[in-house]
């Protein structure tokens, strides 16, 4: 019998956290991006929603690549692509080329997104599904700490360095995950010599999407983070613009709603031993749709920007642990080829949040617009989650 190896814990964070790291480590220096080229707030929130695109459209990628070429080669290609991708970011700024600065976070995202498809990959193919679930809840601290850490860094860098040193911090990360993915074992199947094969990715590919379990899956945890990604396009502009928040104070207040997920992620991990995934997923909604009517009554009454904006944001954050370890195991339960599996359950992920955060440029950006989408996500969440628990039974039984 074939002993399966052990997978690094700190280096399985640095993987989950990459791209959202980079898609939010700069979202401090929006308003001084949007100066910097004298832009209107939403071209300047381009940066954000091309990022998600790419990031979507990267997902479809990995999964061939690291069927054809090995899972630790897959990662290097993606963290490269960042690297480079982080440096033309800078040269935009430089050159005071707006269009090169979108371009390069597209291309940044094409080569961060490979570290949440390999991370759902390699700890699926490496545990079974209740022990897989407990690892990513653990994982999710990934997004409670990295990107909370990573937006008070970018406040700090804009504040004292200007918003270009924020891309520099981004290839620096890209460095010293390329170090520890050096160190990782190699978790590799056979190689599939046909796996870029058009004829064979179609096979693969339409496989997945017949599977209703993973579609279920993948767009419950595309709305789940469609909070995290909303929020990064419109809290600066209304902590910052509307509320008078410097960019400084607005990153060190992340750091709030981190302490949710922290809550949320060892709660999760500890009650998947005693609850069914399916019982810990409605949990997460409930706790994500309370958060939401906290956020739209304290807005309504005009309450500190702590309160209002980063005190909800800690409860929703507490809920979206509980949905986002659970429903993506579920999913990946019942696929057998997880690379590809993973793939598409991230780009459904990933793509349902980037039409979500495209769409918010065609409103106005105003405070109470964050609770009010937020409550519309919740009510998307609801059928989704039943056809999730309908179509696996087994691991959703209550």
């Amino acid at each position: 019998m074939q002993v399966k190896p052990t997978l690094p814990f700190f280096t399985l964070i640095l993987m989950i956290s990459f791209a959202s790291v980079n898609a939010v480590l700069f979202t401090p220096a929006l308003p001084d991006i949007a100066s910097f080229f004298s832009l209107p707030d939403k071209v300047a929130q381009y940066t954000v929603s091309w990022f998600l695109i790419g990031y979507a459209i990267g997902q479809l990628f990995y999964g061939p690549l690291a069927n054809r070429y090995g899972r630790k080669s897959a990662l290097y290609i993606g963290i490269v692509l960042q690297i480079v991708a982080s440096l033309v970011c800078v040269l935009s700024g430089v050159m005071d080329l707006y269009p090169l600065l979108v371009m390069g976070r597209f291309i940044m995202a094409l080569g961060s997104g490979v570290g949440l498809n390999m991370t759902f990959t390699l700890v699926n193919e490496c545990y079974e599904p209740k022990v897989a679930s407990q690892k990513i809840a653990y994982l999710m601290l990934a997004f409670a700490i990295t990107p909370g850490l990573g937006v008070a860094l970018g406040g700090f860098l804009n504040a004292h360095f200007g918003w270009m040193s924020c891309f520099i911090g981004g290839a620096m990360y890209g460095l010293i995950l390329l170090i520890f993915i050096a160190k990782l074992p190699y978790v590799e199947k056979k190689l599939d010599l046909h796996a870029l094969r058009w004829t064979h990715l179609q096979k693969a590919y339409g496989g997945q999407l017949n599977n209703v379990p993973l579609l279920a899956g993948g767009l419950l945890m595309g709305a789940a983070t469609c909070f995290v990604y909303v929020f990064a396009a419109l809290a600066p502009f209304i902590a910052i613009n509307i509320m008078g928040m410097r960019s400084e104070a607005y990153g060190i207040a992340n750091l709030i709603p981190s302490i949710g997920l922290i809550i949320g992620s060892l709660c999760s991990a500890q009650l998947v031993k005693k609850h069914s995934l399916g019982f810990l997923i409605k949990v997460g909604l409930v706790i994500c749709a309370l958060g939401s009517l906290f956020m739209i009554v304290a807005m309504g009454f005009s309450f500190s920007v702590l309160i209002s904006l980063f005190l909800p944001m800690m409860i929703i954050y507490i809920g979206l642990s509980f949905v986002l370890a659970n429903a993506s195991s579920i999913a990946m339960s019942l696929v057998k080829d997880k690379a590809h599996g993973s793939a598409v359950m991230s780009f459904i992920n990933m793509g349902l949040a980037t039409v979500v955060v495209l769409n918010l440029r065609w409103a106005s950006t105003q405070a109470m617009l964050l609770p009010v989408v937020y409550l519309l996500i919740c009510l998307f969440m609801i059928p989704t989650y039943y056809i999730l628990v309908k179509k696996d039974k087994k691991i959703c039984s209550f």
